[in-house]
C-alpha cells in the first residue's frame, strides 16, 4: 500500500476533526474529518467519515466519504461504495464500485501519445444501477 517514496503517509486528519483552509502535501494525505478548502498531495484518501468542500488533485484519489467539489486525478480516481461525489472529475482511469455516488460529469483524459489502436478498443464493464 505505501511501497513508493510518495506513498509515504504525511498527514491524517481523524474523524471529528475540522481543518478550514488549504492543504498541500508532497505524500499520502487521509481524511476521515471535515475539510473546508482545497486539497492537493500524492495520493488523497477519504475515509468513510471525511467531508471535504473543496477541490482535490492528486495523482490518485479514493473516495470513501463525502465531497463537494472538483476531482483532478492525474492518474486514478476510485469512488468507494461508501463514497459520495458532487462535482466534475477529471482523470485517466476512473472507478465507481455499486452504492459510490457521482453527481457531475467525468473527463477522461488519455496521453497524447496512446492513440485508439494502441489501447485496443479495450472496453471497461460500466454498470449503472436505477433507483
Amino acid at each position: 500500500m505505501f511501497n513508493r517514496r510518495s506513498d509515504r503517509l504525511k498527514l491524517v486528519l481523524g474523524e471529528n476533526s475540522k481543518i478550514t483552509g488549504n492543504i498541500e502535501s508532497p505524500g499520502t494525505v487521509f481524511v476521515d474529518g471535515t475539510i473546508i478548502g482545497n486539497v492537493d498531495g500524492a495520493k488523497v484518501i477519504l475515509g468513510e467519515h471525511s467531508y471535504i468542500s473543496g477541490n482535490i488533485k492528486a495523482g490518485s484519489i479514493i473516495i470513501g466519504g463525502k465531497i463537494d467539489g472538483h476531482l483532478t486525478g492525474t492518474d486514478k480516481v476510485e469512488i468507494k461504495a461508501t463514497g459520495h461525489v458532487t462535482g466534475d472529475i477529471t482523470t485517466k482511469t476512473l472507478s465507481i464500485a455499486e452504492g459510490g455516488i457521482f453527481n457531475g460529469t467525468s473527463c477522461m483524459e488519455v496521453d497524447a501519445e496512446k492513440t485508439i489502436e494502441e489501447t485496443d478498443g479495450k472496453i471497461v464493464e460500466f454498470l449503472a444501477k436505477e433507483q
